[in-house]
Parts: C-alpha cells; structure tokens; sequence
C-alpha cells in the first residue's frame, strides 16, 4: 500500500471515531459522561486536525489542492477544526 493509502486510512479511521463519539454524545445519560465524551471529541478532532495536514506541509500557503484524496484531507481537517470547536466552546454564535 502506498504512502498515501495508508494515509487516507488513518483519516478515515479517524473520522469514524469522530461518528462514534458524536453517536455516543447523543446518547449520554448523564452531564458528566458527556462532558467526558466531548472532551474526547475535540481530541479526536485535533488529532484528524494533525492527520489531514500533515501530508500538505510541503504545498504552498494558498496553493488548491489538486486531486481528490488531498480535497477531502483539507475538508476533513476544517470538519475537525470546526468540531473540536465547538466541543471546547472556542467558537461563538455569531462569529463565522
């Protein structure tokens, strides 16, 4: 399997751990267990975060990325971003 392959299996092993946990928070009986689930979901959304990016480090700073998988590893890094976020209360209504 090729460098890349592996990649985008470790991301897409990472963004099902995002859907487990968001599952999970869903179904949280208690304000304690869901407080613990968030905090595991901003971690797993820094980690798919680090994941994503970190095959772009050699890309230019506002160069597009040119095939598909490259796409979909900036998409998934925004998505985490977004969602570790809103996990940690960082992001505000009104504020884009």
């Amino acid at each position: 399997m090729s460098a890349t392959g592996s990649a985008n299996l470790r991301i897409g092993a990472a963004v099902a751990r995002i859907e487990g946990l968001y599952t999970a928070l869903r179904s949280a009986r208690n304000e304690r267990e869901r407080e613990r689930i968030l905090a595991d979901l901003a971690d797993a959304g820094r980690r798919l975060t680090a994941r994503s990016l970190a095959p772009q480090g050699t890309q230019g700073g506002g160069a597009r990325p040119r095939s598909r998988w490259e796409r979909r590893r900036l998409l998934a890094a925004r998505g985490a971003d977004l969602v570790a976020a809103l996990a940690t209360g960082e992001r505000r209504r009104g504020k884009g």
